[in-house]
């Protein structure tokens, strides 16, 4: 790790779950390599608010440091809010760049040290060396017994990852109303798809939901569910990455499953349009070498 001194170092927000947390170390670790600097994670919002996930991404081998008594000062929380409410009138301020839209923002590459990201960044655009920071998105720790047992059958197949997110959709409707879910006829046609071109599919479940998918989407003997207690969510993700194929549901943790997979020949399913909220741009999101079907 380069060593941090006075003005050599990128600063980041963490917000959100696992996946948000990726795509927000992708875009800084990838500028803070264009510049030859380290990545610094303010890590307060994430411990604060205790998501879904909470702090997952600390169970990777990522190249990031934390903010020092000083440096949570300069960027204080008042500072940061103030930078939110004036981005679309003048950024940066205070050293803060928020992001204004879910498009992808070219000036990114062009923030210099000693600056704070502030934002969501779900893009693969923002990830200048892919195959850098794919050494950096693994675990810390081996798998658990459970996961290297479903490791092991998932390599042993012709395996297909199904991720169904339902539960903290559904439970709030600022949420519903901004995300939607994918839809019985997504997951039939992903599905139907996926077996025309592999004939020999096994579908691998990943869900919060397991009894809706039980229920209405009749995989059978090709089917196995994997997320359970036993499993954390960094190892559910990775699971996903193992896979051959990918159909995943408007969810950056399924992106990310998606993303990290390294077969050079993956199908890869996402849910068109990503947002119910039509206001959110998010032609960005989903790269062109995935195929999409109507959520």
């Amino acid at each position: 790790m380069i060593k941090k001194t006075a003005g050599s170092a990128l600063y980041v927000r963490l917000m959100g779950g696992l996946g948000n947390q990726l795509f927000q170390y992708a875009a800084a670790r990838s500028r803070a390599d264009e510049l030859g600097v380290e990545l610094v994670l303010d890590k307060r919002y994430v411990q604060r608010k205790a998501q879904h996930t909470g702090l997952a991404i600390d169970h990777f081998a990522i190249r990031a440091g934390d903010l020092n008594v000083v440096e949570k000062r300069t960027f204080s929380e008042i500072k940061l809010r103030m930078a939110r409410l004036l981005k679309r009138y003048i950024r940066p301020i205070f050293g803060t760049y928020w992001e204004s839209s879910f498009n992808f923002d070219q000036t990114v590459g062009e923030v210099p040290c000693s600056s704070m990201l502030c934002g969501f960044w779900q893009s693969e655009q923002y990830i200048t060396n892919p195959q850098k920071l794919r050494l950096d998105l693994v675990l810390n720790a081996p798998f658990s017994a459970t996961s290297a047992a479903v490791a092991v059958a998932i390599e042993g197949c012709h395996s297909v990852a199904v991720h169904v997110r339902r539960g903290d959709y559904l439970k709030d409707q600022k949420t519903m109303e901004r995300y939607g879910v994918c839809s019985i006829s997504y997951y039939k046609e992903a599905v139907a798809y996926v077996l025309s071109q592999v004939k020999s599919a096994h579908f691998f479940v990943f869900s919060d939901d397991p009894a809706w998918v039980k229920e209405h989407l009749p995989l059978e003997e090709r089917c196995t569910f994997v997320s359970c207690k036993e499993i954390a969510p960094q190892e559910d993700l990775l699971l996903m990455s193992l896979c051959k194929h990918q159909i995943i549901a408007n969810s950056t943790f399924s992106w990310w499953g998606a993303w990290l997979n390294k077969n050079c020949d993956k199908i890869v399913i996402a849910p068109t349009p990503w947002f119910d909220d039509q206001t959110i741009a998010s032609q960005d999101i989903i790269p062109h070498t995935w195929q999409q079907i109507k959520k």
